[in-house]
């Protein structure tokens, strides 16, 4: 059989959330307040004076007061709630971070071209699933540089709610400093606490659910922006969030910096689906009706009417015993909003709002693999195409490699016993759930987390329901062999095998597993050699990704099914009913 071609694209070229990041020896941010266009970096991809200039622009941010402002926004009740139970979430971090970054450039003239860098969490967990690393902080660059989370155990008590933790003053690393932080606005110096409460985090396994499987999947699936919206939400938005623990699992969770590149991962996601399921300007038309632009939703407690495409969004500062304000009024963040649209709509996508990602490259290589994006309504099935990663290439390229190169696998196995594209791609999910089950033993919401939050004791992450799901028979396994998939792809492959993976035809692959000792030993069914049990989900309560709510099915491209996932846990309320604008 004729060896799997790689595409033209170059493996070099994938860069964080994709396959490949590689710190770059020159600055991207100039510090002589001569900027060029504005662009978020992943962290990875910056240089030590690039770190270290962030490190400062924080640092100064602390001490000037305005981070303690910013968390008084996130932390106000009803901004929170607006922000996180209804599919106005993206939309609303989006301009809160915008804002962030301003106040960040107007520190100074050496922090006038500074922008947000995101976290790349696919690629660590690509490094986790591989033996590359053992644990959350290890997994990651970005949570090693920004302080880790070693430090003595403090309670403390920021814009009136109590956040326990390690908490961590960021000198462990050169490139993070929180010595000035303070847990409100109206106090300095001594008073402060200077530190910022963390998790264990060197305990914590990574959180499941993080795959390529999952990123195709909410890319590319025509659901419409509710069912995206409520998938990244409640997965690995969520996730995040319930495995750092500290401040991140509590109201004022912006009072970690690691908040900000966690939603700059997430606003890169949405610019992404943006890009894959529209792929051109909208009018304002367009903005205000398209399915695909935004979708009314809420969980089924959220009190008042969830917000609409043209709602004006709720962000107040309300700090303790303070007044409580508008953030356009307010007189020293005032500036950093005023100037904002301040309707869902005008959200839409970050280009219109002057700035994009350097990870262009990510979406041009995904389409060339053979990404479904149905901006065209057309359809077409994923090409086999292994991506070759150099013998001298360093852990991380060499598992974002081998996490991509299983994914296509999966999805070709699965191909073969599914009718679409959709089930296809979901079972990649759904054999990652079982791995990371067997491996490790399934992760789920911590107690802390679920009380912090005010989550229902019915939701859990994707991972817990799908296990249950395969477990209780709701859901089978359609992927021939793919325990001796994830073994060959992980740990059985050489690193010269890998250097040229594109030339491994099918019936090689099938001879290196079969002679391999290392082959985990499957158990295919009588009728169609698909293993169909998984083992019992054993939950570690301590992150992961959420089952999303269930969205309303719409009818477009060639795609008529249900959205898959769908569950009652948070179940949406439609304030107003998107309708398909053509070409949208």
């Amino acid at each position: 059989m004729a060896p799997r071609q790689v595409k033209t694209k170059v493996f070099a070229l994938l860069v964080s959330i994709s396959l490949v990041v590689s710190t770059i020896d020159a600055n991207v941010w100039p510090t002589n307040g001569v900027c060029g266009s504005r662009v978020r970096y992943s962290w990875d991809a910056l240089s030590v004076d690039d770190k270290k200039l962030y490190r400062d622009a924080i640092a100064t941010a602390m001490s000037t007061g305005y981070h303690a402002l910013f968390v008084e926004v996130h932390s106000d009740r009803n901004s929170f709630k607006e922000a996180h139970n209804t599919c106005g979430m993206m939309f609303w971090h989006r301009r809160f971070l915008l804002a962030y970054e301003d106040m960040l450039r107007s520190l100074g003239t050496k922090f006038a071209c500074i922008t947000i860098p995101y976290w790349d969490y696919f690629a660590d967990y690509a490094k986790f699933l591989t033996n590359v690393c053992t644990n959350f902080e290890d997994c990651s660059t970005f949570l090693k540089d920004m302080g880790g989370s070693s430090g003595p155990f403090a309670s403390l008590t920021i814009n009136g709610n109590v956040v326990n933790g390690n908490c961590v003053n960021g000198l462990a690393s050169p490139y993070a400093n929180f010595t000035n932080f303070c847990e409100k606005s109206t106090i300095s110096g001594s008073s402060c606490s200077g530190c910022i409460p963390r998790g264990a985090w060197s305990l914590e396994n990574y959180p499941s659910g993080i795959c390529y499987s999952s990123l195709a999947k909410y890319l590319s699936l025509q659901f419409g922006f509710a069912w995206f919206s409520q998938n990244i939400h409640y997965g690995v938005h969520q996730s995040i969030h319930n495995t750092a623990m500290g401040a991140m699992a509590t109201y004022p969770t912006s009072a970690d910096p690691i908040f900000y590149s966690h939603h700059a991962t997430v606003d890169l996601i949405h610019q992404l689906y943006y890009d894959c399921q529209i792929g051109r300007p909208l009018t304002d038309t367009e903005k205000k009706n398209g399915d695909y632009a935004f979708e009314s939703c809420a969980q089924v407690d959220y009190v008042g009417v969830p917000p609409t495409s043209t709602s004006t969004m709720t962000m107040y500062w309300n700090a303790v015993g303070q007044t409580r304000i508008s953030v356009e009024s307010h007189p020293r963040l005032g500036r950093f909003f005023a100037y904002q649209p301040k309707e869902y709509w005008q959200y839409v996508s970050s280009i219109d709002l002057g700035y994009s990602y350097a990870a262009d490259e990510l979406f041009v290589l995904l389409k060339n693999q053979g990404l479904t994006c149905p901006k065209s309504h057309t359809r077409k099935l994923f090409d086999v195409n292994y991506v070759d990663v150099p013998v001298t290439a360093d852990k991380k390229r060499k598992a974002i490699g081998r996490s991509f190169n299983l994914f296509q696998d999966i999805y070709d196995a699965a191909l073969t016993n599914t009718s679409s594209h959709t089930e296809a791609i979901d079972q990649g999910q759904t054999v990652d759930c079982l791995w990371y089950n067997e491996k490790f033993g399934v992760d789920d919401f911590s107690p802390e987390f679920r009380a912090n939050w005010n989550l229902p004791s019915t939701a859990h992450t994707f991972c817990y329901n799908r296990v249950q799901d395969v477990n209780s028979g709701r859901k089978q396994v359609k992927v021939g062999r793919w325990k001796d998939k994830y073994q060959f792809h992980y740990f059985t492959m050489t690193d010269v095998q890998l250097a040229s993976a594109s030339e491994i035809t099918s019936t090689d692959e099938a001879a290196l597993i079969s002679s391999s000792s290392a082959s985990t030993t499957s158990t295919p069914t009588a009728t169609s050699g698909v293993e169909t049990s998984a083992p019992p989900a054993t939950a570690t309560t301590t992150g992961s990704e959420t089952s999303a709510p269930p969205a309303t099915a719409t009818t477009t491209g060639s795609e008529t099914s249900a959205p898959p996932d769908t569950t009652t846990t948070f179940p949406t309320t439609t304030a107003e009913p998107a309708t398909v604008v053509p070409g949208v």
